[in-house]
């Protein structure tokens, strides 16, 4: 039988009042991510082809077929408008809590006000669609090519810190979801549009920008941590869960970075790279 989990005494939200409420008891529970995390990992390492596709004409007939073309495109489309919606969300929420509350309330929202009105609710589907984001990496094997270490522990790593991010109810979540919503709003679109056959110019720009919002992340974590009264201890484990992915979740994207854009040959292998790496 799975455990339930109760939200936080400072949520005074009902979880009958939105859509999915009635889930969040059992995928908060601190073993729901950890075990799904860990199930993703073993079993994408061992479904990895030990000979995987190097270019179009080792890609397998299956992945040829218009049918999985058009679940691509779809796939990318719904994530794609799911992410601009978060991303208008959150930023109409946290601007009417720094209207109400001041900038240090607003910022901090230490009456809890930003994540009764609004964050509660966007944070968890966030984290649920972390979860959904898995399909990336299914997407990758069954075209034949093998999923990158950087793949499988940033979908694996999203899933556990965003739910340290909700469990905790740390406010650096609401940036996070900002900044991480509006360039997978940038992302999937660019993904949907490649899957369609078109080739969109700035595919460079775009790893930069993923780079970009782990540094972000990273600054305003230690910002949040160091402020005094912004975050309490409780909140402060979710930083501290945070900053220990970030930081080599930013040294695999450097690398990456670095072997398909400024290394020889990197801009030839920067044509394939957006299909071997999904962030």
């Amino acid at each position: 039988m799975l455990e339930r989990y109760a939200p936080p005494a400072e949520i005074t939200t009902s979880l009958d009042s939105f859509a999915l409420g009635w889930l969040y008891p059992y995928a908060m529970h601190w073993k729901t991510p950890l075990v799904i995390a860990a199930t993703y990992t073993i079993l994408i390492m061992r479904a990895n082809p030990q000979k995987p596709a190097t270019s179009k004409t080792d890609v397998p007939m299956r992945a040829k077929s218009p049918l999985f073309k058009g679940f691509v495109i779809l796939h990318n489309i719904v994530l794609a408008v799911y992410s601009l919606w978060t991303f208008v969300s959150m930023v109409s929420g946290l601007v009417s809590n720094l209207r109400s509350q001041g900038m240090f309330g607003g910022i901090c929202d230490t009456k809890f006000t930003m994540w009764n009105n609004s964050l509660f609710r966007l944070s968890f589907y966030f984290y649920l669609s972390k979860y959904y984001e898995f399909i990336d990496t299914l997407i990758i094997l069954y075209k034949g090519r093998s999923a990158s270490t950087l793949q499988m522990y940033h979908h694996a790593g999203a899933v556990i810190t965003m739910w340290a991010g909700c469990y905790y109810i740390a406010v650096p979540i609401a940036f996070f979801v900002i900044v991480n919503s509006a360039i997978h709003t940038w992302m999937y679109t660019f993904y949907a549009l490649t899957a369609y056959g078109i080739r969109p110019p700035g595919k460079r720009l775009l790893t930069s920008s993923q780079i970009f919002q782990f540094l972000f992340g990273i600054s305003c974590c230690l910002f949040y941590l160091f402020c005094p009264g912004c975050e309490n201890d409780r909140q402060k484990i979710a930083i501290y869960i945070n900053l220990a992915y970030l930081f080599p979740l930013l040294s695999l994207f450097t690398k990456f970075f670095i072997n398909t854009y400024l290394k020889k040959g990197g801009a030839a292998s920067a044509d394939t790279a957006g299909n071997k790496k999904r962030d």
